[in-house]
């Protein structure tokens, strides 16, 4: 056996008062690897002690662990096979920082996402109930959910589901550190601190257990055999106490900075400013002109940058949790009344509202600005969150306009122009990649509503080639090796991907010899290039993302693997 990391066979042999130095050594590891490699240090560090006592008094996967968001899952993954090999936690190729079914048998549910733990397990605790011919006959089925992931209107929809068939075994850990990446809001957060919780979740069906102390192992491991031997034929729900961070100062003191971190041992911010804190400057000085301006965000002020919009204006700021549908349904009710709401959310969780932008926002035409962040790929989070799919599902939507800035100075000018106009152009949605970017781009544009750039112009081009956005970097490399090699051609930088610019297709529509190629941060299905192709009714190389999930990695091996470098571009 190894003393640091043991097999669930070697836990299981373990004597009680040696789990306390196992749980040191995980906590080590956990650390020392985020901050090599970035990870989500905050959340794991404060589920170590929840890990090892399901695996110890549980028999995964036999008696499967539903993880909601596997960022609260590391423990469990160093006790599962994974720990010789979490030195590559987030590298390409190496340990998913979320959980995923095609890394190991004991992930059952492939997390990235929040709150979908409870629908999962219901389902699991119904079918192994039906599997074995009788509940009661039927095996545990276990559930992890963070205090925070209650907060989404898809864990109480599964809430309101636990009675309404018979189930197996149930047991559901609440993972309450009163937190989710910054500090909960709302009604539940408060009814758990205040000792309702017992009622709450007795009227949805559960037998209550807790709150207890989920770093006290003798505790958790005693309390979960005894739910184990003592089922009484209704679900369970076990109420633990935990700090985000444990273990380590700086995240015990700053949970809301070590949600996250980059692969840095300082744990310090770089010094440039990012797209997410440039569009909160710019939204700040709008809300000091319009008093109509509010800002709307789902459990993330901080990683949207509107900290100072919620320190300067906190009766027009709204955390609304971790539930992006109701933050966008709510933006239209506040839309509805004549506020200009703007909506910051990650691309990869603004799907999740899909259904409300369609019906709420553009259905009725509501001027709602969304700002979308993360667009692009984001690296070592990998496929649940790349924000690959928004242009294509923003621009399939009637009537709202859709940008994609290419530096500071164009992100500015469309939420400057939205707000001064009072949302008469009706819904818009701003996308942004993750980081920083730059502050200006000559020349500008070729006029004030045209949203294109022309960065290099050969006489007779032989290619034209449109980027978009913050792609457009990798078009000004292509442009110098197609110089280099001799090649008229032309670069074009496109800020506005919905509708198309008429510039655009003026000025391409006059070049009919040109070989015409696209380059965009999203998925060629249903992306820029793809209904370029339509406007022009002729032939347009989109070089975008495949029709593939793209796993995790640094952003420039990924590039690599899916074809999408300046070198790939220059090839062409």
């Amino acid at each position: 056996m190894s003393a640091r990391f043991p097999t669930l066979a070697e836990l299981k042999g373990l004597a009680q008062e040696d789990l306390p130095a196992v749980a040191e050594e995980f906590r080590h590891l956990i650390i020392q690897t985020c901050l090599k490699n970035g990870g989500h240090l905050g959340a794991s560090l404060g589920a170590v002690e929840i890990a090892i006592a399901l695996h110890r008094v549980f028999d995964s996967p036999t008696e499967p662990i539903y993880w909601d968001v596997g960022h609260q899952a590391y423990a469990h993954k160093l006790l599962t096979g994974r720990a010789e090999s979490f030195e590559t936690l987030r590298q390409l190729e190496g340990v998913c920082g979320f959980l995923s079914r095609d890394e190991s048998e004991h992930d059952v549910w492939g997390a990235g996402h929040s709150s979908t733990a409870l629908s999962a397990a219901l389902a699991c605790a119904w079918g192994r109930g039906r599997e074995a011919g009788g509940q009661d006959s039927a095996g545990w089925t276990v559930a992890v959910v963070g205090d925070g992931g209650m907060t989404a209107g898809l864990a109480l929809e599964a809430l309101n589901n636990v009675k309404a068939r018979p189930i197996g075994p149930l047991l559901v850990v609440l993972n309450d550190n009163q937190m989710s990446i910054s500090p909960n809001v709302g009604a539940i957060s408060k009814l758990l601190a205040d000792g309702r919780a017992e009622i709450f979740f007795q009227l949805f069906g559960f037998d209550y257990v807790g709150p207890i102390d989920g770093h006290n192992l003798d505790q958790l491991v005693g309390t979960l055999g005894g739910i184990r031997a003592n089922y009484s034929g209704r679900p369970v729900l076990l109420h633990v106490l935990t700090q985000k961070g444990k273990g380590y100062a700086p995240a015990e003191e700053r949970p809301e900075s070590f949600h996250g971190v980059s692969p840095v041992t300082s744990g310090k911010k770089p010094a440039a400013t990012s797209w997410s804190e440039q569009f909160g400057e710019v939204l700040c000085r709008l809300a000091e002109e319009n008093p109509n301006v509010v800002a709307i965000t789902a459990a993330m002020p901080e990683g949207t940058g509107l900290q100072a919009f919620a320190r300067k204006f906190p009766d027009r700021f709204f955390d609304v949790g971790i539930a992006e549908q109701h933050a966008v349904t709510f933006a239209a009710g506040l839309a509805a009344r004549g506020f200009l709401p703007v909506v910051a959310i990650y691309s990869t969780f603004l799907q999740r509202a899909l259904d409300s932008i369609i019906h709420d926002v553009a259905i009725q035409k509501l001027p709602v600005c969304f700002a979308v962040d993360r667009a692009g790929l984001v690296g070592a989070d990998g496929s649940t969150h790349h924000g690959a799919f928004d242009l294509s599902f923003l621009a399939a939507i009637p009537g709202l306009r859709l940008y994609s800035p290419a530096v500071y100075d164009d992100l500015e000018k469309s939420l400057t122009d939205w707000v001064r106009g009072n949302g008469a152009s009706g819904p818009c949605a701003i996308r942004y990649p993750r980081g920083g970017g730059s502050r200006t781009l000559e020349p500008k544009p070729i006029d004030d509503e045209s949203a294109v750039r022309v960065l290099h112009s050969d006489p007779a081009p032989r290619r034209i080639l449109a980027a978009l956005g913050a792609a457009y970097p990798k078009a000004l490399k292509a442009s110098a090796e197609w110089t280099k090699r001799g090649i008229a051609h032309e670069i074009l930088v496109v800020t506005q991907s919905k509708p198309i610019p008429s510039a655009l297709v003026k000025r391409l529509t006059k070049s009919s010899d040109a070989m015409i190629l696209t380059v965009e941060d999203g998925s060629r299905i249903g992306g820029f290039g793809e209904r370029l192709r339509g406007e022009l009714n002729r032939p347009v190389k989109a070089v975008a993302y495949p029709d593939e999930f793209i796993p995790h990695g640094a952003v420039d091996e990924l590039e690599k693997r899916i074809h999408l470098t300046w070198q790939d571009l220059a090839a062409l």
